[in-house]
């Protein structure tokens, strides 16, 4: 047998691998060693937590809204149980299916189930999806009675903003819809924090929480939400909830409450008189009785806007149901337009009512009240003959007396001695041309044409930036490029009124304390020039002047002002020649019917105005509806009650109305 010698070489060579390899082993070892003493040991509590986030999850409770009620505590929106009904896709055996078996059960167009069908691809399975809240009773128990039959069908009650049917204050309060993703835009980027904008995203995709789309509803949402509460829950890997730990929930809070200045059964009295016929003749096209017509109401003192009223109205219910195409459709295409808030969008020729400002401007510029001008029913100017309303003429007439009959002939000698710039001035200081940021949407400025209005307006046309003086006759009458809206006729009204600087307001309370009441001041000019169109105004309701049909004699005396303004110019029959009368031309070329008033005339207190398109002559159409507004007003006003018990033992108005539900 034949031994090999020993090789040292190879040997030390293969000691030193194996030694490289037992300590590469070792280092391994050790490193994972040391790696699970870190995660196990050293960072035991971080990874606990992060392990503990993945299994307990916290969710949000939506919270309610806070409830919103007229000045005197009555309800104007709140929440009402809310019977809904859910679908979770995961637990369906054939969505499509499970939703056309409901559909047979409940109102379920195939347009929704489409629609949800397609949310069921967008999000997780095990997620629920609104199928449809506001359900009746009826409706909501025949659901229950058939949910065996549908696996995945989930009904609950819930809470959804409702509106007082009879407030009328939809176009104040506003309505509610479910958030769209502009809405979570929005609210992602007003938080503070990204923890912030998480939460409120959460919030906005749960199934029928709704946001404010309108009105005072949109302006004051945030304060309106109130704070979601929360309830920890624990979850498998696919985030489905296994068990809620209920003893560790936070409630939620409802939202502020809020008061408005509105009162309730004013604006309720207010819209069954602008709706009432008064004579106007109808129009086939339209119907039996076409009105589109609108009436502020405001407290002098505080600014308090008591009642701000559109017809034809709509009810936000509707809205804060979902409203559907059909009823969306005919709401935006109507002549009458229930959906424009006419008191501050609506804009209309001031006609006559802008004559007291035309009276103010004149005396400011030295004119003489007394001064007589005679009227005998046509002023020529520039080579043309101007008709005054009264085609006989009105003879000799000083400033009051041209108040009291309207006289056009009296005006348009007025503003052949001012300028457009010095009316234009007063009519702004009167509160035309401006807004008041009421916080219900957008609000019409109108025009208050001037000098450098018209340069501005006509920029582009070098020709017609010149004003020419026969434009200043136009617009001293209330005619031409002035327009102004309901509340600026108001605002106008009530600072004629006190000489101050009346500015309306909307909140009167938030959160159960009182608003402070704003002080105003004087504004600049005369009094004593207000008090000639203050008489002139009293002449024009009470010594039969262009009002006289709308007195409140002898319970109250109000003071006012009619107004008729054009809406195309002068309709001749085409075959005769023969001028038409109003009645006897198409509803949308009527004349618009105006009326501005203030009362009592000896101590003022509310300033009203009525506008009621294409209603015809202010006297006939606006005067007597502000008249049986007016006298609803003052009848329910503390310091009548013993003369008047009208509003008698529906509310105690004599004591500060707290908000906390209806008294």
């Amino acid at each position: 047998m034949r031994v090999e010698p020993f090789d040292t070489q190879r040997h030390m060579e293969f000691t030193r691998r194996a030694t490289f390899v037992a300590g590469g082993v070792s280092c391994l070892f050790v490193g994972v060693g040391y790696r699970l003493w870190d995660l196990q040991v050293a960072r035991h509590d971080e990874f606990r937590a992060q392990a503990d986030e993945n299994q307990f999850n916290t969710r949000l409770i939506a919270p309610l809204r806070g409830d919103i009620y007229d000045r005197y505590g009555n309800v104007v929106a709140n929440n009402v149980p809310d019977f809904r009904v859910l679908v979770i896709p995961e637990r369906t055996d054939n969505l499509r299916d499970t939703l056309v078996r409901l559909a047979a059960v409940m109102p379920l167009e195939a347009e929704q189930i489409d629609r949800i069908l397609n949310k069921a691809k967008r999000q997780r399975s095990f997620l629920p999806i609104l199928v449809k809240d506001k359900l009746d009773w009826e409706t909501y128990a025949s659901v229950n009675f058939h949910s065996t039959e549908m696996r995945g069908v989930v009904s609950e009650i819930g809470a959804s903003r409702a509106y007082a049917e009879d407030a009328g204050a939809a176009f104040v309060v506003g309505y509610v819809g479910s958030a769209t993703a502009d809405d979570i835009t929005r609210k992602r980027e007003a938080a503070d924090t990204d923890e912030a904008a998480e939460k409120a995203e959460l919030l906005y995709r749960q199934p029928g929480y709704k946001v404010g789309k309108s009105g005072l509803e949109r302006t004051l949402d945030d304060r309106l939400q109130g704070d979601p509460g929360s309830v920890r829950v624990q979850v498998n890997a696919h985030g489905r909830v296994i068990e809620t730990y209920k003893d560790n929930a936070q409630p939620p809070s409802q939202g502020t409450a809020i008061g408005l200045t509105i009162d309730k059964d004013l604006q309720a009295k207010t819209l069954e008189v602008l709706a009432s016929n008064y004579g106007e003749y109808p129009d086939e096209a339209l119907g039996p009785h076409p009105l589109s017509a609108s009436a502020v109401v405001l407290d002098i003192i505080t600014g308090d806007v008591i009642v701000m009223a559109s017809t034809p109205a709509f009810d936000p219910n509707v809205f804060s149901r979902g409203i559907e195409t059909k009823l969306w459709r005919e709401l935006n295409e109507s002549p009458l337009k229930p959906l424009l808030n006419k008191p501050v969008q609506g804009t209309y020729p001031p006609g006559s009512t802008f004559k007291l400002l035309t009276a103010i401007a004149a005396q400011e510029q030295g004119i003489d009240p007394s001064t007589t001008v005679y009227c005998n029913g046509t002023y020529r100017f520039g080579g043309r003959d101007f008709t005054c309303w009264k085609k006989e003429g009105h003879g000799r007439l000083d400033m009051e007396g041209s108040i009291k009959h309207s006289c056009d002939v009296y005006y348009w000698h007025l503003a052949t001695q001012l300028g457009i710039d010095q009316i234009a001035e007063v009519a702004q200081r009167y509160g035309l041309g401006q807004t008041y940021d009421l916080g219900i949407g957008a609000e019409a400025e109108g025009i208050v044409p001037s000098q450098a209005w018209k340069r501005a307006y006509y920029r582009n046309d070098p020709p017609n930036q010149t004003w020419f003086p026969g434009e200043t006759l136009s617009v001293a009458i209330g005619q031409g490029a002035v327009t102004a809206s309901p509340l600026q006729l108001a605002v106008m009204s009530a600072r004629i009124a006190t000489h101050k600087a009346v500015t309306p307001r909307l909140v009167r309370a938030i959160g159960g304390s009182l608003v402070p009441e704003p002080l105003f001041e004087e504004l600049p000019g005369d009094p004593q020039n207000v008090k000639v169109v203050q008489d002139g105004m009293n002449a024009v309701v009470n010594e039969w002047g262009t009002a006289a049909r709308s007195s409140l004699l002898p319970d109250f005396k109000m003071a006012g002002k009619t107004g008729t303004s054009q809406v195309v110019g002068l309709r001749r029959d085409p075959v005769t020649g023969r001028r038409l009368k109003n009645e006897e031309i198409p509803w949308q070329f009527r004349d618009h019917a105006l009326f501005v008033a203030f009362a009592p005339y000896e101590n003022p207190r509310y300033a009203c105005s009525v506008v009621v398109e294409h209603g015809g002559s202010g006297s006939k159409a606006a005067g007597p509806r502000a008249r049986d507004i007016m006298r609803a007003v003052l009848e329910k006003d503390p310091s009548n009650y013993d003369k008047h018990q009208f509003w008698k033992g529906q509310q105690d108005l004599t004591e500060v109305a707290m908000l906390g539900g209806a008294r």
